[in-house]
């Protein structure tokens, strides 16, 4: 089967591959910041393991910032999944560990999942020294991109390109910082996925900061020079 991937809000994904999932980012907290926290109805049915919250599931943290990661929310988790597995750069209770490739590159497998892990800095200089991994991600066959908060550059894009070969990535996840700099335009030229996504974003009643006005502003100047990019709806599954 091909995968089924569910956007939430903010930088949330659920991975589904038929056999087990995975949560990405999607255990958050991020109202302060101007973004959004989980809903109470995602903690509801993971609490009662229902829907797709109720599935064999573990958790992938690009790092732990509060827009993404809620150690609470986390510890919620595993008092019903206590066998799952979760890893997250810096996070203490990551249980399980990559496998050093090359500096600054790793390997994890989870379940049913073969997940790169690349070390990225993070966008803006005041959290230049948060520890941070932007992930590729294969299972069935397909390959995602998961970029995180990360400053995105054309060289990061080869390292990408050594792993694929000659398998070209399905689906990119980019915030709009990102498709905003000139670099991480040309990073994700040079990626070429068949599909990019804009994602990281609050619900519209969240946005304190505006970040709905910025993706218009950047997203039209893009499409004039025919890069195009799609922005999911949130608590949707993507249509590849």
């Amino acid at each position: 089967m091909r995968l089924q991937i569910y956007h939430t809000v903010n930088a949330g994904l659920y991975i589904w591959n038929g056999r087990s999932g995975l949560l990405v980012d999607a255990l958050h907290g991020g109202k302060k910041m101007g973004f959004s926290n989980t809903p109470d109805r995602y903690i509801r049915m993971m609490e009662k393991k229902e829907g797709f919250l109720g599935q064999k599931n573990d958790l992938l943290f690009t790092h732990t910032h509060e827009d993404h990661y809620d150690p609470e929310l986390v510890d919620r988790f595993f008092k019903v999944n206590p066998d799952s597995l979760v890893y997250g750069p810096g996070l203490d209770r990551s249980n399980v560990k990559p496998l050093v490739l090359e500096s600054g590159i790793g390997l994890i497998r989870i379940h049913d999942y073969t997940i790169y892990a690349f070390t990225t800095k993070h966008d803006g200089e005041p959290f230049a020294g948060v520890p941070h991994c932007s992930y590729l991600i294969q299972s069935c066959g397909q390959t995602l991109w998961i970029s995180g908060d990360a400053v995105l550059e054309p060289l990061l894009a080869d390292q990408v390109e050594e792993i694929c070969g000659d398998s070209r990535i399905d689906a990119a996840f980019v915030m709009v910082y990102q498709i905003g700099s000139r670099a991480g335009k040309e990073f994700l030229e040079k990626l070429s996925p068949r599909n990019s996504y804009l994602y990281h974003l609050p619900y519209k009643e969240d946005d304190e900061h505006q970040y709905y006005r910025l993706v218009q502003a950047v997203t039209k100047r893009r499409q004039r020079e025919n890069f195009l990019i799609t922005i999911p709806c949130a608590d949707c599954f993507i249509q590849q």
